[in-house]
């Protein structure tokens, strides 16, 4: 079997996420029953580097689709430094604390599990690999059919788990009968529409890094900026970019972009900003990309699929999805420019630069 690049995991993608569609009734039946024999009105979500970004997302639904208090937190910061419980407003049975390691081996993230054990709280541990430490630890566990990736940088795991997350939400509140059957079924239809769009996304997003790749391989340090749905898209875009092409990069909630980090910027600074859904703070993205363009530098750059007044930098998607679905679109066009970039300078991402590993290590059980 060919080992794939990091390109040919983002093409690969489309074909988990239909995985996960086609097989939701079987890796969340015993989750779904745990929850639903249980009374959760808090979520701890941690997990270390692209499993924090993606548990801020997952966060973020679960609150909207199944009404509870979530918090996405660092696991060392949940284990030494966090009270969970403060005001005594929840049962010890009412918290749950759900860690993400794709891989199933973080030290931190199965540290934060026992820590969690050891406080009377129910756990679920999440990974790809079955038999893994996570496994061991956790009360409960998910396992993730995004497959095991080949390469270090994650991008096909990353993705995959948000829409196997985003399922699982849409299943529990149809059984806590939450929302209908009407709506159940729309939210499914969203997701399916999702899965059959994402190769175009896929597409268009590389045309766009070809069509700018003169451009975008002179960039020596970026910022990225997400608002909602999409701040942590811009966070594990930050992320996939200085993990890859190694160039200094920041990310930022759109707003907080402005207060501060202007004081440094300058021509040569590349700005991406991600037009997540239409509304004020959309319309506000589209002021402050023409405020930088104006006041700093030519080199901003739109990421949307909503209706906007693009220029020849942008990225204007020709599908689009739902809010709480739309950082599954919108982290592609990042992924693809880290892949991509780090190819024309010559970086294989295949290959780690890390050569010691003692500090960071994994946890065996």
């Amino acid at each position: 079997m060919t080992k794939l690049t990091m390109m040919g995991h983002i093409e690969d993608t489309a074909r988990v996420l239909q995985r996960a569609i086609d097989e939701r009734n079987d890796y969340g039946k015993e989750f779904i029953s745990f929850w639903l024999n249980n009374d959760f009105k808090k979520i701890i979500f941690t997990g270390s580097g692209t499993s924090y970004n993606a548990m801020r997302v997952i966060r973020n639904m679960f609150v909207k689709l199944l009404n509870v208090e979530g918090v996405a937190i660092e696991p060392t910061v949940f284990t030494n430094s966090e009270s969970i419980n403060p005001s005594s407003c929840f049962r010890d049975d009412q918290i749950l604390v759900v860690g993400l390691s794709q891989h199933g081996d973080s030290i931190s993230t199965c540290e934060a599990l026992q820590h969690a054990q050891k406080c009377g709280y129910s756990t679920l541990g999440i990974s790809e690999q079955l038999g893994s430490a996570i496994t061991k630890i956790a009360d409960h566990y998910v396992h993730l059919v995004c497959e095991e990736e080949q390469i270090g940088p994650e991008t096909r795991g990353y993705t995959e788990t948000l829409l196997q997350f985003y399922l699982l939400a849409v299943e529990i509140a149809h059984q806590s009968q939450l929302i209908g059957k009407e709506k159940y079924d729309q939210l499914i239809k969203d997701a399916q529409d999702l899965v059959d769009n994402f190769p175009t996304v896929v597409k268009e997003s590389t045309a766009w890094y070809e069509r700018q790749q003169d451009e975008l391989v002179e960039m020596q340090k970026a910022s990225i900026a997400g608002y909602g749905y999409n701040f942590p898209t811009a966070l594990e875009a930050r992320l996939k970019f200085f993990e890859t092409f190694g160039r200094p990069t920041s990310a930022y909630e759109q707003e907080e972009q402005l207060h501060g980090p202007l004081r440094a910027y300058h021509d040569d600074n590349f700005i991406f900003l991600i037009g997540g859904n239409k509304g004020p703070e959309f319309d506000r993205m589209v002021d402050v990309a023409a405020y930088y363009r104006r006041a700093y530098t030519e080199h901003v750059f739109v990421v949307s699929g909503e209706d906007f007044e693009a220029t020849d930098r942008d990225l204007k998607l020709s599908v689009k999805t739902t809010p709480i679905l739309s950082p599954i679109f919108y982290v592609v066009p990042f992924q693809i420019l880290s892949a991509k970039l780090s190819e024309k300078v010559g970086i294989d991402t295949s290959v780690s630069p890390v050569t010691d590993t003692s500090i960071s290590g994994h946890m065996n059980v």
